[in-house]
């Protein structure tokens, strides 16, 4: 496989090329429907099962926002949601995380938290609020996607879930804010947050 800092990567995109995400706007209202497309990865070797995400669909979340902001002044609430049936989204692809070199590793992780950052900007400064409609499991990376809107909707069908599960299933931290915003943002009590992010099976709509 090609090193991933070798490789060109186009960050220039717009709604009609978009592989994983569908952004339709009405009135004041925008939707981004993720729905990612499984052999569209960015890099070769792995495939985007399960929605998870790779840098590719990242440049596509961040271009989306920006032409909400730029393009549709009207918009005063983005609602992003899923296009696949019982998954929101299931996070950064492992897969291409095991395949990547430590730097890119690192920079995904900036991006996609100064994405999630911008997220939360937005909302601060130019009043454009941002519902997440999770219509199914959403774990690691989709929750702390999820956690940077300004609200949660959750489908209560007794099987969906949100997961923290980085520590339980890989050793690690969540890498995009998820637990400050847990803790900062949702006001979850610390000791509670413990227990919720070494829980790898998450928590359903009515307790979480």
């Amino acid at each position: 496989m090609v090193p991933s800092e070798r490789r060109t990567i186009v960050y220039d995109t717009s709604p009609e090329q978009y592989n994983h995400w569908a952004l339709a706007v009405d009135g004041p209202v925008a939707t981004l429907t993720l729905d990612v497309a499984e052999d569209k990865g960015l890099m070769p070797g792995y495939k985007l099962k399960l929605n998870s995400y790779d840098l590719g669909v990242d440049i596509e979340l961040h271009d989306a926002m920006n032409r909400i902001r730029f393009e549709h002044p009207e918009v005063k609430c983005v609602v992003v949601t899923s296009g696949k049936s019982r998954m929101f989204c299931s996070g950064a692809n492992i897969y291409m995380l095991g395949s990547s070199s430590h730097a890119w590793k690192v920079n995904f992780c900036k991006f996609t938290n100064e994405t999630r950052n911008g997220l939360e900007d937005s909302s601060r400064h130019s009043g454009l609020k941002t519902l997440a409609a999770l219509n199914g499991t959403t774990a690691g990376g989709g929750y702390e996607l999820a956690l940077a809107c300004d609200e949660i909707a959750m489908v209560d069908d007794r099987s969906s879930t949100v997961s923290l599960p980085e520590v339980p299933l890989l050793g690690v931290l969540p890498g995009t804010g998820g637990l400050t915003r847990l803790v900062d943002k949702r006001h979850v009590r610390r000791d509670l947050a413990d227990i919720f992010c070494t829980t790898a099976e998450g928590v359903r709509a009515d307790r979480a």
